[in-house]
């Protein structure tokens, strides 16, 4: 057994300590080394992706052979030529220069070969501000605008403007555009045409470029939804509050219940109307089966509605308000959910048209369980004409015991016992004593 002394120990210590560091000093300097080589590979092949050759590991989706010569395009979009000199893809299409088109101005070209009405049949969706490669084909066409960041390539039909941030315009010579053309660099080949302007350089990104012309064909058709159902919901109230009142309390107090069986019978609706047909007075009656399905339905969103209104009027007037103050306010908030997806859905921009398709599944979403819901309480109530009591309902009514009957009161009674006479007085009962 080693018994080391005070000054052996802190030596020991300082040995190992200075291991430990020299240990960790080779792997962050072995990790470093691993890193900067990860981060030369990628940046290499970004570099090859840019500017030079491709890199062993490409797959090209496209290989085909244009006037540029063999053109390919990789999985990511990116375009590649092949450099017959060097043996190997290089990154981008040559461009040859055409006759300088001054910038501001319209340029006329001659077109080729048909015209692009007959030509171009295949439409090419085009997302806004795509960041890879636009190419449009030799026989396609672009119904709209084409912003993006990437380069554009036009060898087909272009019904709108042009428009690229970073990179540059291609125009070939089978190419129209019918609007501007706006790029860093734009080059028009002979033959290729543009009728709107042409603008060359960098610029900014304008707020126009966000949004669209607004389209109120939607909202048109939601606000007059929305008069017609206030409308039927004041009719339905007024004529029905009674009905209207049973069919509320078992579409809310049994909501899974009635939303399972309006999904059954939505789905047993085609059933229901054959059998009504094959019936003797079917071929009269099938028509109103449709319309008994919309009355539920109705009936649903009203009684959706009172669920909203009465909640509001709780929260915020502290009680209750009459059923068709909670009927209208309820239908009217239902209501502006629809009114808001129109809204988004007219404007038109990207980023509008992207709420706007949020908002019209959760609208759906919403809406399938009153118009679901509403057709299983218009079974179970035959539309409210029945209060509805579900089967453990009906077992505790039976199983609470009656209430016991209350005691009858004391009934008095006439007679009284008699006192006993005193022994002095003669009691008329008695004979008197001798």
């Amino acid at each position: 057994m080693r018994i080391l002394t005070a000054p052996d120990f802190t030596w020991e210590v300082k040995r190992d300590m200075q291991i430990s560091s020299n240990i960790t000093v080779i792997v962050v300097f072995v990790a470093a080394l691993v890193g900067l080589a990860c981060f030369g590979a990628v940046s290499a092949q970004e570099a090859d992706r840019d500017v030079g050759y491709a890199p062993s590991d490409t797959t090209f989706s496209e290989i085909h052979l244009s006037d540029d010569g063999v053109i390919a395009v990789d999985t990511a979009g990116y375009e590649w030529s092949y450099d017959f000199d060097r043996e190997t893809f290089v990154s981008g299409v040559p461009e040859r220069e055409s006759p300088d088109v001054p910038a501001g101005r319209d340029h006329v070209g001659e077109t080729v070969d048909l015209p692009v009405h007959e030509r171009c049949v295949d439409e090419k969706q085009v997302s806004p501000f795509e960041r890879r490669s636009i190419t449009v084909g030799y026989d396609e066409y672009v119904d709209g605008d084409i912003i993006t960041f990437g380069r554009v390539t036009i060898r087909g039909w272009v019904q709108g403007d042009v428009k690229s941030y970073s990179k540059r315009v291609l125009v070939t010579e089978s190419g129209l555009v019918e609007g501007d053309v706006e790029a860093p660099k734009v080059v028009i080949r002979k033959g290729g045409l543009v009728r709107g302007k042409i603008i060359e350089g960098t610029t900014p990104l304008e707020f126009s470029d966000f949004s669209a012309p607004f389209s109120a064909n939607f909202l048109i058709v939601v606000v007059s939804s929305t008069a017609i159902l206030v409308f039927l919901t004041f009719l339905v109230v007024s004529l029905m509050p009674q009905q209207v009142s049973s069919f509320y309390r078992c579409f809310a107090n049994h909501k899974i219940k009635t939303m399972l069986l309006g999904w059954l019978f939505l789905f047993l609706m085609l059933v229901i109307m054959v059998l009504v047909v094959i019936t003797i007075v079917g071929i009269l009656v099938v028509v109103f089966v449709p319309l008994l399905y919309a009355f539920a339905c109705l009936m649903g969103i009203i009684s959706f509605g009172i669920m909203i209104g009465r909640a509001f009027s709780i929260r915020f007037a502290g009680e209750e308000r009459s059923l068709m103050f909670q009927s209208l306010a309820g239908v009217t908030v239902f209501a502006f959910l629809w009114l808001l997806t129109a809204v988004l859905m007219g404007a038109g921009g990207p980023l509008s048209e992207g709420l706007g398709v949020f908002f019209l599944v959760v609208s759906i979403v919403i809406t399938s369980f009153p118009v679901t819901a509403g057709i299983g309480a218009a079974i179970l109530t035959r539309f409210g004409f029945r209060e509805y009591v579900s089967a453990g309902e009906r077992i505790e009514l039976k199983a609470e015991p009656p209430a016991p009957a209350p005691a009858p009161p004391p009934i008095p009674s006439d007679s009284s016992p008699a006192l006993p006479s005193p022994p002095n007085d003669p009691s008329p009962d008695r004979p008197p004593g001798p």
